[in-house]
């Protein structure tokens, strides 16, 4: 599988395409849907599925322009999360990140509520089918951020849960600072050393490297 890493908006958010020669799973479609879009049509890829890390809206505003491109597409999140997806989510969403950034405001409410339903929640321990990431849930930042294990591949797609030299942050609505640690000592750096971390913001980093994290130490 190859990794493509696309970085999108105004918060420099880290959106991937994980591929092989035919289909492609897209990781948090962050702002720039028509650039996400345009680089998949030139390597002339299927659309499998999005899969959300979790759903604040600058891993999600690329959304509903995959979703009109390909209508049929599988959108993945934590059942957790789903309360910002759909119409009624849109509203609940825009709601939010006007509170935290009030440029959010800029977007009219009808782009909001275009961001479409789920169709698969996301459980502890699942197997995405076709590309082989495990769900891990791994809770702080929201209450339904998941990290992407591909196991054999040794990659893991981090969200907003670990970053390098890191950690997400837990001062946000539906944050929880007493679980983000716990979940990232037992469920990330438990993962093989050489494991490549591909956070929401940011570089890439490794397992081994964070072991030594700051925030974790």
């Amino acid at each position: 599988m190859v990794v493509e890493t696309l970085t999108l908006g105004p918060y420099q958010t880290n959106c991937y395409l994980l591929h092989d020669h035919n289909s492609v799973w897209v990781i948090d479609p962050a702002f720039a849907g028509g650039t996400i879009l345009q680089r998949i049509q030139a390597k002339k890829l299927h659309v499998e599925a999005v899969i959300l890390t979790h759903s604040h809206w600058d891993h999600l505003m690329g959304l509903p322009e995959l979703v009109a491109a390909h209508p049929e597409v599988a959108i993945y999140v934590h059942p957790h999360e789903a309360q910002f997806l759909g119409k009624e989510g849109g509203r609940r969403l825009r709601k939010l990140a006007i509170s935290i950034d009030p440029s959010q405001a800029r977007f009219p409410l009808s782009f909001w509520e275009s961001l479409p339903e789920p169709t698969h929640f996301l459980q502890e321990g699942e197997t995405i089918s076709g590309c082989s990431l495990q769900v891990l849930h791994t809770p702080g930042h929201t209450a339904g951020s998941v990290s992407l294990y591909l196991f054999g591949d040794d990659i893991l797609f981090s969200g907003d849960t670990l970053f390098a030299g890191s950690i997400g942050r837990t001062d946000l609505p539906n944050s929880d600072p007493q679980a983000i640690i716990p979940g990232i000592k037992t469920k990330l750096l438990t993962l093989p050393k050489k494991t490549i971390v591909y956070p929401g913001h940011g570089p890439a980093t490794t397992i081994e490297k964070e072991m030594s994290n700051p925030w974790l130490v």
